[in-house]
């Protein structure tokens, strides 16, 4: 039962989640808010390496390929499980090499150089069985190649393009061993973006040839059709980037035929925006600021395709001091920014992620997004391919992660702790006024339904609530995250006032507090009873419509966080 002094508990709780982001605000050329991000530095690999594919297999941040110290191919895999990387050894080598996860759970992976030195390409594949922790080759590309790209398809499929100083094709993976070309690319192309646009369809672009060269308004190609110019990118081009494009950037839903991504764009004065491509359909997104692209601190260049964490519909881009990606670079140190996108708002909130200065990374997206919802930066090179790097880093940029990093100054938090003070005692005193003086629920209904409240008066409201608990328990309708009190009122064959008279007397709680403590309860049910489960799954399961509201309502009524209550 929630009682007067959770709901306080619960207050407070947000409001020193907001405070320290509005506090972090400051006045640079776009008015986008600041925040700390907090940088913490994991084991290293054991072999340095860059030109590695990084992909999350299973919940493993997996790194394969890419070429180690003396520019030397090497090959082999890791895994981070348990606090650790394992070193695994590959069939083949794979520099600048591409890797997809498959709809069976198996990793294609392909191409790469041929040789020492970025030389070459090659035609090599091979699988990577997770659940084996094995590699088998068993066949040939169409064409050899070397910084391709590849998205998986249904059946098993995949799309394979992309290609360095050679001809480009696009191929498809049959899923049963066979290479199929397809057509013909339209221009050579180094690491193209290949977004689904349906269920067997999919356009191919970059902003770099096959040689280095900068194609900002490029021609793309179709799957099924022909090549066309998009009038968005006259306008808005890409940047020039040398990455490894992955599915990170997928914000759709493919069960309802919806294939959206986000992308980076920028115009001829080098101002970066966000465009949405949705089946194909290029757009800008809203954003209530424009993106920055200077602070107090320099200017910015974002270095990085776009991350999605589609648990709590935000989206990041990493950014670092524009002077850190000259060759050579001009800093030892360096400060990296994460531009957060909340893209489910329209329009869609930035803030600017900031870091303290660091060194040993690798600018240019050696990233991937973790389950919980932080940036891995894995390895890379300092602008050296003779001397690649071993070290990981893993920026908190979850929304409950930014909750507990503020950077804020100790005088703040007083200022912080006397609001507080100041709030519960407003509202203990509140509290005892409760049965004379209206709830914020009751003074926010509508006068019909006050009347129908009144109506309603003779019911037997201890009876009501077993009914009420009977049907939320047998149908479990907390597990809805768009639950309204109406539904439950349909399924109980009265109306809404009813409902939430009944449940603020029986519980002293508002619907929504009544709904989340059967959340927090079956939450905490499934981290018992299952250990292994991840917390976004938890998350779903439970009913909750984002990880940021499970973390700080599951806080609210138990007092700790639920990787805290799972560890203990």
């Amino acid at each position: 039962m929630r009682t007067g002094w959770a709901r306080t508990i619960a207050l407070i709780y947000s409001l020193m989640t907001l405070l320290p982001l509005a506090a972090l605000a400051t006045g640079d050329a776009a008015s986008c808010p600041l925040v700390k991000i907090e940088v913490e530095q994991l084991p290293d690999l054991n072999i340095p390496r860059t030109g590695h594919s990084m992909l999350l297999v299973n919940g493993e941040p997996t790194v394969i390929g890419g070429h180690t110290t003396n520019f030397v191919p090497t090959a082999t895999i890791e895994y981070y499980k348990d606090g650790k990387w394992t070193l695994l050894p590959s069939a083949f080598t794979h520099d600048d090499g591409f890797a997809v996860q498959l709809s069976s759970g198996q990793v294609l992976i392909g191409g790469g150089h041929e040789r020492n030195l970025g030389i070459g390409q090659s035609f090599e594949v091979e699988c990577y069985d997770p659940s084996s922790r094995t590699c088998e080759g068993f066949g040939s590309l169409d064409t050899k190649r070397a910084m391709a790209s590849a998205i998986a398809l249904d059946g098993n499929r995949a799309i394979i393009t992309g290609n360095w100083y050679h001809d480009d094709n696009i191929e498809i993976y049959d899923g049963k061993g066979a290479f199929i070309p397809v057509k013909a690319a339209s221009i050579n192309r180094a690491y193209p973006y290949i977004l689904r646009t349906a269920k067997d369809d999919a356009i191919i672009f970059t902003g770099i040839d096959s040689k280095g060269n900068h194609t900002p308004h490029p021609l793309i190609d179709r799957l099924q059709g022909e090549a066309y110019h998009e009038p968005l990118l006259q306008q808005w081009g890409l940047p020039k980037r040398y990455e490894k494009i992955l599915t990170s950037s997928f914000i759709g839903d493919e069960s309802k035929g919806d294939y959206s991504y986000l992308l980076l764009v920028e115009n001829e004065q080098r101002q970066a925006a966000i465009a949405r491509v949705t089946n194909g359909e290029f757009s800008l997104l809203p954003t209530d600021v424009p993106v920055p692209m200077t602070c107090k601190w320099g200017s910015i260049l974002y270095s990085s395709h776009i991350y999605v964490d589609r648990q709590s519909r935000r989206a990041y881009v990493l950014g670092t001091d524009s002077d850190k990606c000259c060759i050579p670079p001009k800093l030892d140190l360096a400060r990296l920014y994460v531009l957060i996108i909340d893209y489910a708002t329209l329009p869609a909130r930035l803030t600017l992620g900031f870091t303290d200065e660091f060194n040993d990374f690798d600018v240019y997206g050696t990233s991937l997004m973790t389950d919980d919802g932080d940036l891995m930066i894995i390895a890379g090179t300092m602008n050296n391919n003779f001397k690649p790097l071993a070290t990981t880093w893993l920026l908190h940029v979850s929304p409950r992660a930014q909750a507990a990093s503020t950077g804020f100054p100790w005088w703040g938090w007083g200022i912080i702790a006397l609001a507080i003070a100041a709030l519960a005692i407003g509202l203990a005193l509140l509290s005892r006024r409760r049965k004379s003086t209206p709830t914020i629920e009751d003074s926010a209904m509508a006068p019909n339904e006050k009347i129908q409240e009144a109506l309603d008066s003779g019911v037997n409201y201890a009876e009501l609530m077993q009914r009420i608990c009977q049907v939320m328990e047998e149908q479990q309708l907390f597990m809805n995250p768009n639950l309204k009190i109406t539904d439950l009122a349909t399924a109980l064959g009265t109306n809404r006032s009813t409902i939430s008279a009944c449940i603020n007397s029986q519980r002293d709680c508002s619907f929504p507090q009544f709904v989340n403590a059967y959340r927090v309860a079956y939450a905490q049910e499934l981290l018992r009873t299952q250990p292994d489960i991840k917390m976004a799954e938890a998350c779903v399961q439970s009913g909750f419509s984002s990880e940021a509201s499970f973390y700080r309502i599951f806080k609210a009524i138990t007092g700790t966080t639920p990787t805290a209550w799972k560890t203990h």
